[in-house]
């Protein structure tokens, strides 16, 4: 059996794709409000907005910042709101939950941030091997590239899960 050979995954027009290589999610940090408190449990208004005005946040500029705080402290819903304010204002997100809740948030923004048009109507397969923030990211890929794809499937070329077929545009 003479001849060249021939890669029939690369003539069949599908687009393989492994995530962690495609998606580039923001930084991720934690502000933990209770380094800000009285003993670590003491809102007092005036040092509070105090800090956060001192504090230089500058590092955090496009980061997906998880807002904490460590102790049993109640905070009032505005002491969550200014300092969103300030990190607004640098261009990081602000979120209250952990550093895990962060993470997936910065996937799945790195996931929305995908040009539709390369995916439209195209036969997509995702890589088996795709560590890429976990199911939720998968279920971000899929929420929004499932509706323009004409097909999507898991796994690899020669044994792939299917996933979405679309009728074709």
């Amino acid at each position: 059996m003479e001849g060249p050979i021939v890669n029939r995954v690369e003539k069949s027009g599908l687009i393989q794709l492994d995530l962690a290589s495609l998606l580039t999610p923001p930084p991720v940090d934690v502000v933990d409000l209770s380094t800000w408190l009285d003993q670590g449990v003491l809102l007092r208004e005036q040092p509070f907005r105090d800090h956060v005005k001192a504090w230089d946040a500058s590092a955090l500029a496009g980061h997906i910042v998880a807002l904490t705080c460590s102790t049993e402290a109640i905070l009032p819903d505005w002491a969550w709101m200014l300092v969103t304010a300030k990190l607004n204002a640098l261009g990081a997100t602000a979120l209250v939950g952990s550093v895990e809740d962060a993470r997936a948030h910065a996937w799945r923004m790195a996931v929305t941030q995908l040009d539709l048009d390369d995916y439209r109507d195209q036969r997509v397969i995702v890589k088996g091997c795709a560590t890429a923030g976990g199911p939720a990211t998968l279920v971000a890929f899929t929420a929004h590239v499932g509706p323009v794809v004409r097909s999507l499937m898991f796994g690899e070329a020669c044994s792939a899960v299917p996933l979405v077929k679309n009728p074709r545009s």
